[in-house]
């Protein structure tokens, strides 16, 4: 498997007029806008990936399990942890859209307790037979034939950062524009480099 390096980039104009009278400065605001939407444009990327020529995600990952109809059961849920080998099962953890997560939240096991529990420990707000639950905006909602709980052992995916992130405040460039740009630029690339790490399980088609 070869990591090879995507450039991405982002650029935003400030007009001058704007940050001199401003109350606060909005150069920082737009540093900090620009480097929250940097770490949710890695995370989509890491997880879901951009395509054959590109990054890829751990979704990408060929162990795979589909749902039997158009909701999640608890026994899938079983069946999905045990697709990853019991010797990464120390490291692994639970990734899903927040929908999903609401969902999932309402199973109930034999006994009519919930499946979903509070995590006492402080590491995870809650966990799905006893592993942490990140819920993440950038997963794919529940829809037929979509990828819709992630699982295992996030080292299986391995990442590339020929060029790491770095934002820069240009003044001099955008003078003629009375604008001040704020630049960044990183190069990176990832995929899924252990399958037995990973597990996902996709709903059925329509």
């Amino acid at each position: 498997i070869k990591l090879d390096g995507y450039l991405s980039g982002a650029l935003a104009l400030i007009g001058r007029r704007l940050e001199n009278n401003g109350s606060f400065s909005v150069t920082n605001f737009i540093i900090n806008q620009m480097a929250e939407k940097i770490a949710s444009f890695l995370e989509r990327e890491l997880l879901l990936g951009t395509g054959v020529d590109a990054a890829q995600g751990a979704l990408n990952t060929d162990n795979t399990q589909t749902s039997a109809g158009a909701a999640i059961t608890t026994d899938e849920l079983i069946d999905l942890q045990a697709k990853v080998k019991q010797v990464y099962q120390a490291n692994a953890c639970w990734t899903m859209h927040p929908d999903t997560f609401t969902a999932l939240k309402k199973l109930k096991d034999g006994n009519g307790r919930y499946l979903l529990q509070d995590d006492v420990t402080g590491a995870f707000p809650y966990r799905i037979l006893g592993k942490g639950v990140h819920v993440s905006d950038n997963m794919p909602v529940m829809a037929a034939g979509k990828p819709a709980v992630l699982y295992g052992d996030y080292s299986g995916l391995s990442v590339n950062f020929r060029e790491n992130i770095s934002i820069e405040v240009l003044r001099e460039k955008y003078a003629t524009q009375h604008a001040i740009g704020v630049v960044s630029w990183f190069e990176f690339d990832s995929k899924v480099t252990d399958h037995q790490k990973l597990a996902v399980l996709r709903m059925k088609a329509s």
